[in-house]
């Protein structure tokens, strides 16, 4: 969940969001490795990503859990390539620079060794990729004729009005085949999955484990790994409304409780 001109990242608020949606991160970004004694943790809220198989976390601050998505409005898609959330359908870890990150399954043979993958005008995707899809929803009102978003990724989801809005985010990760199982929608895809939903942080590779976001949001992340058609996504990415064409990175696993909020049975 990362942001910037075409991702998606959040305001000082508890705004409620992998994206996808801090400064907009794109492939090739560089994780930043914070020193210890410049630890930025201390007293941050709850971070994602995380193993959604996992309920437990300690972190001290309580975060309001952003409105049901039909009571919102869809201001935002992105994708990471490599999921950023872990679950037992995508536990493989694949090492692949600022985009490791968690797969259905193991990469095509050579496809690591790739310095620029690009299909169909969709930069850094190929044929067997695991991806981590964000649906970004707000609550200000983006789509009554009149009314002004403030611009790209996570400014689209504000309005001149509205410029302090709750966000939620819809997770899901799917492996690109050809004739795959799923097309691909800007509305949800598969909304009846089963799903953890929990409060967390923005994600992308502009934070670590030493490094933690300051904004929150709300998770609605799907358990289960789909097959997407990657001819027909590849169209979508390479022409949409978002102008975002491109795998964002991968910000690491976060896995110690005290940075973890606790998710509900």
């Amino acid at each position: 969940m990362s942001f910037n001109n075409h991702a998606l990242i959040f305001l000082p608020r508890v705004l409620f969001i992998s994206a996808a949606l801090v400064t907009n991160v794109y492939a090739g970004e560089k994780k930043h490795d914070a020193p210890k004694e410049d630890n930025k943790c201390v007293g941050a809220g709850p971070q994602s990503p995380r193993d959604i198989d996992s309920l437990a976390g300690n972190n001290p601050v309580i975060l309001e859990v952003a409105p049901a998505i039909k009571e919102m409005n869809l201001c935002n898609i992105h994708f990471h390539r490599n999921a950023e959330h872990k679950s037992a359908a995508y536990s493989t870890f694949v090492k692949d620079g600022s985009n490791s990150g968690w797969a259905c399954k193991e990469p095509a043979p050579g496809r690591l060794s790739q310095k620029q993958a690009e299909y169909n005008g969709c930069q850094g995707i190929a044929e067997g990729d695991t991806i981590e899809v964000y649906w970004v929803h707000t609550t200000c009102d983006t789509k009554t004729e009149g009314v002004t978003p403030m611009g790209g990724g996570l400014s689209a989801c504000m309005t001149t009005i509205c410029s302090n809005p709750q966000l939620r985010v819809v997770a899901q990760v799917f492996v690109l085949q050809k004739d795959g199982k799923l097309k691909f929608t800007d509305s949800l895809i598969s909304s009846n999955d089963p799903s953890v939903v929990y409060t967390g942080s923005t994600t992308g590779t502009s934070y670590s484990n030493t490094h933690c976001s300051p904004f929150q949001g709300t998770w609605d992340v799907k358990k289960t790994c789909e097959t997407l058609d990657i001819d027909d996504f590849s169209k979508w990415c390479s022409n949409n409304i978002y102008n975002d064409n491109h795998a964002h990175g991968v910000r690491e696993l976060v896995t110690s409780e005290a940075l973890l909020s606790k998710i509900s049975k």
